[in-house]
């Protein structure tokens, strides 16, 4: 029977730190690194934890273990404060403001110790690092906030959670897909499935005789039937490229501009991206991991009258990788000559030679899977497709109208998102025309009353100059095909645009007029 203990508290530096005498293994490294850029101060040990995650391992695998595993965990609990005592936290719980206050502004999350010697690290969430490069924003909407309780104090810290494989119930298909549903995307309707349940899930659908448990990891089929388990609807995009090496191996990967584009656009939309990749180790190791932010592109460098599809552009993502640790940047490589991209870690610090990512594999990937919402039905390659086309002949249409006014010709870009019709109305109109209230009101008001009923969520392409100012959004209908697409509405930020190209359009839903 489990006995009662008291909570621990011990200065993050110290060698009494829990996280520090765990193996060392990179993961642990890794975190404890992570940990320390964000300069966690206070470390708060909570001796008994169930977490859900682990039980449902138990139940379904550890408890037949004749090694006689317990079902309890740990959580250690990070604060950025060195206030942080038993004294305060004592105080914080008889009510005192202040004291809820330090620990409410200094946590930096969590980490759940599982009773499992080659693999501790369970369920994990920590706060991002401070973005401090505010004009190229990183992009996390998959993120959510979490909320955990110690002695009656609620603590939140925004993240995505992660944890480290065990090959006992989830390999890296299954924590991948597991980080995945934990998306804010799903956050209105749906419960997250434990690591065992997806695993459960993925041999209901497709076992092909393989065995549950201990798992050897999921295939794609196996996948996408867990996706499909959850009531939602997975999207596969394979590949665009196909050559053989030296070697007479026949090489499957990514072009630069989709492999880009596509995580950029469901990353932007809160739906985190599963990679299917291959590490060029000198061996075939297939491995799957879990794009969950971007850092977004400077604005493009085109020659006047040019056209491009920014996300194509984009160098560095954010990747739980089960083998690493949470949030890891990797850096997107175009290896020119039609070869397939690769990515590789990059630590982004004035330490990375001391990163414990350094030396990773690099990996190729090969296909991409997101699960969506089942109403999201048109594909993003449709809609990069529209918006390539669209752009070049905007801008055609607009530069005519400028030299024929003796003004200086232009670029344009574009980038497309998948996102809720509320989010799009509420948040993403009120970031764009946050200056122009007037305006603001009189855009939700006509989206609400002018336009026919849209769906729950639907496709966006913003058309944009080349320093990113915008000029038109194009609404698309998602609950559609690819071959049908049809256009709600355009809102219009540019009244050059509105007046002399939009005005006479019928082919893009209703105008919706953005500008003073």
């Amino acid at each position: 029977m489990h006995t009662s203990k008291n909570l621990v508290f011990t200065s993050f530096d110290s060698d009494e730190n829990p996280l520090r005498k765990l193996p060392k293994i990179t993961q642990v490294q890794y975190l404890d690194a992570y940990l320390t850029e964000l300069s966690a101060s206070t470390v708060i040990e909570e001796p008994n934890y169930f977490d859900r995650d682990y039980l449902d391992e138990f139940s379904a695998f550890y408890s037949l273990s004749s090694r006689g595993y317990p079902n309890i965990c740990r959580r250690l609990h990070f604060f950025s404060s060195d206030q942080v005592s038993s004294e305060l936290l004592q105080r914080a719980a008889s009510g005192a403001i202040e004291d809820i206050g330090t620990l409410k502004e200094s946590y930096l999350g969590f980490v759940v110790i599982r009773p499992i010697p080659s693999a501790p690290l369970g369920r994990t969430v920590l706060t991002w690092f401070p973005d401090n490069v505010p004009q190229m924003p990183r992009i996390t909407s998959p993120s959510r906030l979490y909320s955990c309780h110690l002695a009656g104090v609620t603590l939140e810290v925004t993240g995505l959670a992660w944890q480290q494989q065990d090959t006992g119930v989830g390999a890296c298909a299954t924590v991948g897909l597991w980080v995945a549903l934990h998306s804010s995307a799903f956050d209105d309707h749906h419960a997250v499935p434990t690591t065992a349940q997806i695993t459960k899930a993925a041999h209901d659908g497709a076992s092909l005789g393989a065995r549950m448990f201990p798992s050897n990891g999921l295939n794609m089929y196996q996948i996408m039937e867990a996706i499909k388990a959850q009531q939602l609807a997975p999207i596969w995009c394979a590949g665009d490229l196909q050559y053989g090496d030296d070697q007479g191996q026949i090489i499957t990967g990514f072009s630069k501009e989709r492999f880009a584009s596509i995580c950029a656009s469901f990353i932007r939309s809160g739906y985190p991206v599963l990679i299917w990749g291959q590490h060029l180790d000198g061996g075939i190791i297939k491995h799957v991991i879990c794009a969950v932010g971007f850092r977004e592109s400077p604005p493009p460098d085109l020659e006047v009258g040019n056209t491009c599809l920014q996300d194509a552009e984009t160098i560095f993502l954010y990747i739980h990788d089960d083998n690493l640790g949470a949030s890891v940047r990797f850096r997107i490589v175009d290896n020119g000559d039609g070869k397939a991209v690769t990515i590789q870690t990059d630590p982004p610090n004035e330490n990375a030679e001391q990163s414990p990512t350094l030396g990773y594999p690099i990996i190729r990937p090969e296909a991409l899977c997101i699960a969506v919402h089942e109403c999201l039905r048109v594909s993003p390659d449709k809609l990069h497709a529209i918006s390539k086309e669209l752009s070049s002949q905007l801008c055609s249409a607009l530069n005519i109208i400028l030299e024929e006014n003796g003004a200086d010709k232009v670029s344009i870009s574009s980038s497309t998102r998948f996102i809720k019709l509320a989010d799009y109305i509420g948040e993403e109109l009120g970031r764009t025309l946050a200056d122009q209230s007037d305006v603001l009101g009189k855009v939700r008001m006509a989206l609400m009353q002018e336009v026919p009923p849209m769906s729950l969520h639907i496709g966006v392409i913003r058309f944009a100059l080349s320093n990113s100012t915008p000029l038109m959004d194009l609404i698309y209908d998602t609950t559609d095909t690819d071959r049908n697409c049809p256009v709600f509405a355009h809102v219009v930020y540019d009244k050059t645009v509105a007046t002399n190209i939009m005005s006479q359009s019928t082919g893009y839903g209703e105008l919706v007029k953005a500008f003073v």
